[in-house]
């Protein structure tokens, strides 16, 4: 053997060469690995005893015992990528104009600080409804994870309020926080703001809303809203076969993802020459609002509606309910689209309503979080990174089976009607009984009470 290689480098690269090849010639094999012959026959029949090789007249091939630890490492791997799947959602289809056709550029904070923990500031636009619950949920979830990494981390609510959140952002970098994570409740409000610290070397990553053009962030971390309006709105005009009346339900003015989910699906419904298009006041998310507004238009049209496009499962929640306290039989309640949160899926599934949604993921915050401690770290990071979720649908429409999950298996019946989809936070997470440790919180309690948040 040669004194520049020990008998466990050369094992590690005879498997290795093996594992590309799948087998090969002891003559070749040593050559490539720079064994003498004598060295290498010893080391591959000292292998073949333990079963990690197998020698022939075909030439040297995995044993046993490596093809059984192959084969597990395969399956491991697998599970793997189904667990990021399932925390993270799928990988966004390719739809003509919803998606950029080039990679998103990088980016690169300004400075970088050389220090081994960190403080991180969030500032989350407010705590009105399930999904900003889950969203706080999962970034407090990752900052566990980067415990060793951090000196503090602060969340502040601004309650909807543009100009107390831009006070809360510039009271956290005065308390020393090295970069912040936002959920802005007006992104152009803040755009003087972020641009004043990045110029400072701040990283701030924008998460959930953002998007303004020319708006300064080091990353914005969201879930493609226009594929989102175009996806759902392609199902629903294909449920009511591309005729009838529409009613649109939608979100917020300043929230760019209500704004991209219902510019996209008005370009896919206008389509439609036989599709008359209803639009309501927005909603702010509330599925109060949601209900008067639908309750309005069923007392204008009757029967009249054919279907009904959500921006959201806020939406979805409130409208639904309307036509079932207007006595709407169970199945001639007309499609719906707009999911996230539990109670749309129980109310469909239950009332046999057609519905489709595409959710949109809290798991984004996980994401925002680690974009966020790895810019701290002077790395490179996407400077728009999209999370995606698979199409969710009840069943019949003509939707592919393996394109879909059913909306009857997505359906949580032992879960809160507020539990929200999609925050990569497990199976088991539901908002009452999460606790989470990370420096910074209280008595492992979320930062984001649950008083006065409604589903």
């Amino acid at each position: 053997m040669s004194s520049q290689r020990n008998g466990v480098d050369a094992a590690m690269d005879l498997m290795a060469a093996l594992v590309k090849h799948g087998r090969g010639s002891g003559v070749e094999l040593a050559a490539q690995l720079g064994v003498p012959r004598a060295s290498f026959y010893r080391l591959t029949r000292l292998m073949e005893r333990y079963g990690i090789v197998r020698c022939g007249r075909d030439g040297i091939a995995p044993g046993t015992l490596a093809r059984t630890m192959l084969k597990a490492h395969k399956v491991a791997q697998e599970n793997e990528e189904k667990r990021q799947r399932a925390l993270f959602g799928e990988h966004a289809p390719a739809l003509p104009g919803a998606l950029p056709a080039e990679p998103p550029p990088l980016a690169r904070p300004a400075r970088i600080k050389r220090r081994r923990r960190f403080r991180i500031g969030f500032a989350n636009r407010g705590l009105t409804n399930a999904w900003q619950v889950a969203l706080v949920h999962s970034i407090e979830f990752a900052a566990s994870r980067h415990f060793e990494d951090l000196d503090a981390v602060t969340v502040m609510h601004a309650n909807d309020d543009a100009r107390l959140q831009e006070e809360q952002i510039r009271q956290m970098v005065a308390d020393g926080a090295d970069g912040v994570l936002v959920s802005a409740v007006s992104p152009r409000r803040l755009a003087p703001l972020t641009e004043e610290l990045i110029a400072a070397g701040k990283p701030v990553v924008l998460v959930d809303r953002g998007g303004v053009p020319d708006m300064a962030c080091t990353s914005f971390v969201t879930s493609n809203n226009c594929a989102i309006g175009q996806v759902t709105a392609e199902w629903l005009a294909h449920r009511i076969k591309g005729r009838g009346r529409v009613l649109m339900l939608w979100g917020h003015v300043d929230a760019e993802a209500s704004q991209s989910r219902d510019a996209a699906a008005r370009r896919v419904l206008s389509s439609y020459p036989d599709i008359q298009v209803v639009t309501t006041d927005a909603t702010n998310f509330d599925r109060d609002a949601a209900y008067v507004a639908t309750a309005a238009a069923i007392e204008r049209f009757g029967s009249g509606i054919a279907g009904v496009w959500c921006d959201s499962g806020l939406n979805s929640v409130g409208s639904i309910a309307a036509f079932l306290d207007a006595k709407f039989d169970v199945g001639r309640i007309p499609p719906h689209t707009g999911g996230d949160i539990n109670l749309s899926y129980k109310l469909a599934v239950g009332s046999r309503v057609p519905l489709a949604s595409v959710d949109y993921p809290p798991a984004m915050g996980i994401r925002a979080f680690s974009v966020l401690m790895a810019a701290l770290r002077g790395a490179a990071v996407p400077a728009y990174l999209d999370v995606w979720s698979r199409l969710v649908a009840t069943r019949g429409g003509n939707v592919p089976d393996g394109h879909v999950v059913w909306a009857d298996q997505r359906v949580r019946w032992d879960m809160p009607d507020d539990l929200v989809f999609g925050t990569g936070l497990g199976p088991t997470y539901t908002p009452e009984a999460f606790r989470v440790n990370y420096p910074g919180n209280l008595r492992n309690r979320s930062a984001a009470s649950r008083q006065d948040v409604g589903a």
